[in-house]
């Protein structure tokens, strides 16, 4: 595990010469959950671009799917986590190799900001996570472009509201929790943005804390009865 601090415009991390180079060159990636990946144009998801992931206000912030994407990318992971909340052991749980896992720290909004859109151009990142609360436009695109030079994804985590569709995003999912079992989580999930693929078609995602597995379940508008996939985490 690595962590990253930003103070005065400059990133420390405990071992800056050790950025990992992105183990795939293509252009888009699967997500390893084919009910995902068929809701995407390709049935892939973009690199090079900012994804975004929308909650309800009322809701947690659905960091598990963030995870799930991130790790798809088979590539170091910097999270930007202010607040401390992030929790490695969890993410190891995962099946993400804490090798690869870079926690960023910073102090202040304008910070973050800038070391965000640094990760985000970074060959190294596979992929970058961060919450993200009301953006410029000029912000925004500063953003869009950082990946695009960069080539990993960046995913913001947001709050549902009005202004959810003026910045630009490659796809934007909202996410909400399901009603769940003891030893299982379950969340909503809905593609609500992307161009070309299966707008408003929901999945219920499972994730079975024993056997630390997920599976993917589809709902269907043309059937009484739900029909599942099941994927492990790779």
């Amino acid at each position: 595990m690595q962590f990253v601090s930003c103070h005065n415009g400059q990133i420390f991390t405990s071992a800056a010469n050790q950025w990992n180079s992105l183990t795939n060159p293509k252009r888009s990636f699967q997500t390893g959950l084919s009910a995902i990946d068929d809701l995407l144009p390709g049935k892939a998801l973009a690199r090079g671009a900012v994804h975004e992931i929308l909650s309800d206000p009322k809701h947690p912030t659905p960091r598990f799917f963030a995870l799930l994407l991130a790790k798809a990318v088979n590539g170091t992971i910097v999270w930007c986590d202010p607040e401390g909340v992030v929790y490695p052991p969890a993410i190891a749980a995962a099946g993400v190799s804490l090798e690869k896992l870079y926690l960023l720290h910073p102090t202040t909004q304008a910070d973050q900001s800038w070391a965000i859109a640094e990760c985000m151009r970074c060959k190294g990142v596979g992929a970058t996570i961060a919450q993200a609360g009301k953006l410029s436009r000029i912000e925004a695109r500063r953003l869009q472009l950082a990946t695009e030079q960069g080539g990993g994804i960046g995913l913001l985590l947001r709050k549902l509201d009005r202004n959810v569709s003026i910045y630009a995003a490659a796809t934007r999912w909202l996410v909400s929790p399901a009603r769940g079992l003891r030893t299982v989580q379950r969340w909503k999930i809905q593609l609500i943005h992307a161009h070309g693929g299966r707008l408003g078609a929901t999945v219920i995602l499972e994730h079975h804390r024993e056997t630390n597995t997920v599976r993917a379940v589809e709902q269907l508008a043309d059937r009484p009865r739900e029909t599942t996939v099941a994927a492990e985490v790779a």
